[in-house]
């Protein structure tokens, strides 16, 4: 199980926003793909941990363990590679022995499912990414500034919203919250 730490500023976008961008970044290549999230019954995970999910990409699964950092302004991501997208990735050794260090002993379900176009760009010391997603019959468009090495990132972050008008004050909702608000309300 692979750990890494994860700090990234995520803003929405409007459709029009987002097309302006996009087109500042004609390298910009979209792939798909798919994340399912899960957790417990009573939400065990996401009242105490963070978040869980599979993605999907480029016929791969990776399992992530989001775990909150309170100290940190980001989040542990515990990942490994599986071979599925189904209930038997969570009765694998190495995600059985992740889940028990968390306390999670409840049986495992599917609480949200998104589908993310993505198209990622390399900066000197992170990543765009600028995300169209899908979910509940609603779609969004979404950028993030992901950290590859520490740096000033708003700046620049706020140099590259600049082109649509924009100034980051505060990540927006991220894409499980989404999912499950418009899947509750729905």
């Amino acid at each position: 199980m692979n750990l890494h730490f994860e700090k990234e500023f995520k803003i929405l976008l409007s459709k029009e926003q987002f097309i302006t961008l996009l087109k500042q970044f004609p390298q910009a290549v979209f792939k798909k793909q798919v994340n399912t999230y899960y957790d417990t019954a009573d939400m065990y995970i996401r009242q105490h941990i963070g978040a869980m999910r599979i993605r999907e990409f480029d016929n791969r699964f990776i399992f992530t363990l989001k775990q909150r950092c309170a100290d940190k302004d980001g989040v542990n991501e515990h990942e490994c590679f599986v071979s599925e997208n189904t209930p038997a990735v969570f009765e694998s050794e190495q995600v059985q022995t992740l889940m028990k260090s968390f306390k999670i002993t409840q049986p495992i379900i599917e609480i949200a499912s998104l589908t993310t176009y993505r198209a990622t760009v390399p900066l000197d010391y992170a990543e765009l990414c600028l995300d169209y997603n899908e979910y509940n019959g609603i779609c969004d468009y979404e950028l993030e500034y992901e950290y590859l090495q520490e740096h000033d990132g708003l700046t620049v972050f706020n140099k590259i919203l600049s082109l649509v008008n924009l100034k980051y004050e505060s990540n927006c909702m991220s894409k499980i919250q989404r999912a499950m608000i418009n899947r509750e309300n729905g």
